[in-house]
Parts: structure tokens; sequence; C-alpha cells
């Protein structure tokens, strides 16, 4: 296939690199291509494309899960660490990968975080039950605890559908001995750890999302200057 040349309008051959009669190059770009690549420009530019390093995130997010779990453990403002644990996961996560961060990068990668953190949180409250019930002999203690819980658990059940449990006098009865039995006690454990884990999850996901926002809009600012 032979195409006229765009300076001498002499005919070249299709994949000549010059012109043979005036020695023009002949590479040109489509008009459609050139719009591709800008296309492609902008998107990189807005980072909204850019896919998670996963190596790096969990890295980040590991370093992160055992303070913020442990003082989790420790406290009754866990809610304020795990958000906090966010925005310090995403800081670790764009000095260490040097790459764009968005909210959705964030929500990722603090998920990743508040997973790790509900599993030390679990683990550290796992292990300070046992050693409380063991090494301290205090086994009382542990069992007021979950008596409390379980009475805590009946009272509002009972409060929920009072016709049920007027109807069935006996199903109260039930009702609370199952929760003050050990299996009872195994299943609000298990009940407790899901929640504050699924809650941990939430926190660490928003406080990243906010944190991958933030440094968003501040790298868009560098490249506008």
């Amino acid at each position: 296939m032979e195409l006229a040349c765009h300076r001498c309008g002499n005919l070249v051959h299709e994949g000549d690199g010059f012109c043979a009669h005036c020695g023009a190059p002949q590479l040109t770009v489509e008009a459609a291509d050139a719009a591709v690549q800008q296309q492609q420009q902008a998107v990189r530019f807005r980072g909204d494309t850019q896919p998670v390093n996963w190596r790096a995130a969990i890295i980040c997010a590991l370093l992160v899960a055992v303070p913020v779990g442990l003082l989790s453990a420790l406290t009754s403002i866990s809610s304020l660490f795990v958000i906090a644990g966010g925005f310090v996961t995403m800081a670790l996560y764009r000095r260490r990968n040097s790459a764009f961060t968005d909210g959705r990068i964030g929500w990722r990668v603090g998920a990743i975080l508040g997973a790790a953190s509900a599993a030390v949180a679990t683990a550290s409250d796992a292990a300070r039950v046992l050693a409380v019930r063991y090494l301290l002999h205090q086994g009382g203690t542990v069992d007021a605890e979950f008596s409390l819980m379980a009475q805590q658990i009946a009272d509002q059940a009972q409060k929920t559908n009072p016709e049920a449990f007027q109807r069935t006098p006996q199903l109260l009865h039930i009702w609370t001995s199952f929760w003050l039995s050990p299996d009872g006690h195994a299943a609000i454990g298990l009940l407790t750890a899901s929640m504050v884990s699924l809650g941990m999850v939430i926190f660490a996901a928003t406080g990243g999302a906010i944190a991958g926002r933030i440094l968003a809009l501040r790298t868009r600012e560098q490249r506008s200057l």
C-alpha cells in the first residue's frame, strides 16, 4: 500500500520511515490516538484507577494494628484509636509506596487495618480472661461479668417482646438459663467479639477513606502549583 508524503506529496511505501524524494519523516499520530493519550494522562493525573499495592498495604496495616488493637482492648474509646489508626496507616502507605491515594484505596487499606486490629484486640481480651481466671485465680470475677451481660440480654429480650414471655412464662426461665450457662457465656463472648470486630473494620475503613481523600487533595494541589 502506498501513501502520499505529507510534505512533497510523492508516493511512499507504507512502513517507510522517510520519504525517498524529500527525506521527510513519515511518522504521524492519528487524532484518535492523540485523544486516547490525553485521556490516559488525565486518568493518571486523577489517580482514580491506581491499583492498591497490597503488599505495602498489609505491611503498613500490621505495623499499626498491634498498638491500635492493644489500646482498643485496654480502653473504652476504641473507636477513636481505630479511626486515628486509619490515618496513620494511610500516611505510612503513602510514604512507603510513593503512589497516589484516594478515598477508595483508603477504604480498602483501612479495612485491612480494622480486621488486623480486631484480631489483636480479640486475642488480647482472651488472654486477659485466661490470665484472670487461671493465673490470678479470680474466676468468680469473670463469671460475674458474663452473668451481668447474660442478665442484660434477658432483660432486653423481655422488654422487646413482652407478649411472648407472658404467654409462655417458662420461656424467660429457659432464655435466662441458657445465657447463664457455659454455652451461653461462650455465645456472649463470640457475639461481643463479632460486633466489636465489625465496628473496628467500619471505623478503620472510614478513617482510611478520609485520610486517602485528604492525601489525594494535597497531591492535586502540589501538581497544580
